[in-house]
């Protein structure tokens, strides 16, 4: 049975509710064919209009993730998408991404490795989903994207070679829904509080007031404007995101990067509504580099890393703390032993700090 949580900071309804069935679909909480609730119940349960859930099931179906018509249903979509109709809404999704990347001198056999690369990501785990393959274990990792998660994942392996962290971008929100389902192991978060000014724990106790986490520092990183070399439009602070003449490339509703947006704008008593949004949010801080890079935006709030992947200017803005989440019931796993004996490894710091904006120095403190 497919859980909705809500949460007021974390952006759009419609857009959580989008997310969470995303999430649910891509690790095997729901299965093609399963009936999603009726619009009329959906609405009931979370408190909501009716046309806001009947919305949020008119994306997933224009997404090829659901099937069905108003009155009727809606299920789950067979694997493969619904049919022709998804797969040219997928080909105008990924022509734009891929001239976007071709424009800023990605080679094609690079563009091939990061799709493929996505797919083994998303793809459902077997039903057996414990087990990566004969022998490994397999751990599932939601939340916010950072560049140190592949690194991560490598030195778990030398750790453990029986241990495989497979990750996939879907914003700190979705991810800590996703912990406090059981449908993740770790969750990668960085939601700030404003009333506290203090990372995570805040998000931890109002989104899963009955489960024990534990957080653990991964990394602490700069966020800021990502903007071209040159920087032609003279971006300089969170105030300038709402000039007319400024197009800003976002992250998905509920991600920590969009719930920093929206506390930068308030200290000048702006909100998002007064920010020229470019259509479609973004997954990654490279996505958002990428859309800079390509012209389709002037401007995104990423971390530092991604505007020097793409050979783009940085304008500081905060330091926040990205840490690890997992469930105290998890405590004697195998893999989280992994986990912790490569947070606490000399190499990891070495590599976390070789890149740009990056500071390791609190890498492995509990919270």
């Amino acid at each position: 049975m497919l859980r909705i949580e809500l949460d007021q900071a974390a952006g759009p309804a419609y857009q959580q509710i989008v997310d969470q069935v995303k999430a649910a679909r891509a690790h095997g909480e729901l299965r093609p064919g399963e009936r999603l609730p009726t619009v009329r119940a959906l609405a009931a349960q979370l408190g909501l209009n009716r046309n806001t859930v009947a919305h949020a099931y008119q994306l997933l179906r224009e997404q090829g993730l659901a099937v069905g018509q108003a009155g009727g249903g809606t299920c789950v979509a067979e694997e493969g998408g619904a049919g022709l109709a998804a797969a040219e809404r997928l080909r105008g999704l990924l022509e734009p991404a891929v001239r976007d990347a071709l424009a800023i001198g990605m080679a094609p056999p690079e563009i091939d490795a990061l799709v493929r690369q996505a797919v083994q990501r998303w793809q459902p785990p077997a039903p057996d989903s414990g087990r990566a393959g004969r022998g490994e274990s397999l751990v599932r990792f939601l939340g916010s994207h950072d560049f140190c998660l592949d690194v991560l994942a490598r030195r778990m392996r030398e750790v453990d070679p029986h241990t495989r962290l497979s990750w996939a971008p879907v914003g700190s929100t979705a991810g800590l829904l996703a912990l406090g389902r059981g449908t993740a192991d770790l969750a990668g978060v960085h939601l700030l509080d404003p009333a506290t000014g203090d990372y995570n724990r805040p998000a931890v106790s109002r989104l899963l007031p009955a489960v024990e986490v534990q957080l653990v520092t991964l990394v602490h990183r700069e966020q800021g404007l990502i903007v071209r070399r040159g920087n032609p439009l003279g971006l300089r602070e969170a105030a300038d995101l709402a000039r007319p003449d400024v197009r800003v490339a976002m992250r998905q509703a509920g991600s920590g990067t969009s719930v920093l947006l929206e506390h930068l704008l308030a200290r000048y008593g702006l909100t998002l509504a007064q920010v020229r949004r470019l259509d479609r949010e973004l997954a990654t801080h490279l996505a958002v580099a990428a859309a800079v890079a390509s012209g389709a935006a002037d401007v995104g709030l990423g971390v530092r890393a991604a505007a020097r992947a793409l050979d783009l200017e940085f304008v500081p803005l905060a330091v926040e703390r990205y840490d690890l989440a997992f469930r105290c019931a998890d405590q004697g796993a195998p893999w989280l032993a992994a986990l912790l004996e490569a947070l606490a490894s000399p190499a990891l710091r070495f590599d976390i700090e070789a890149l740009e904006g990056y500071d390791a120095s609190r890498t492995a403190w509990f919270q």
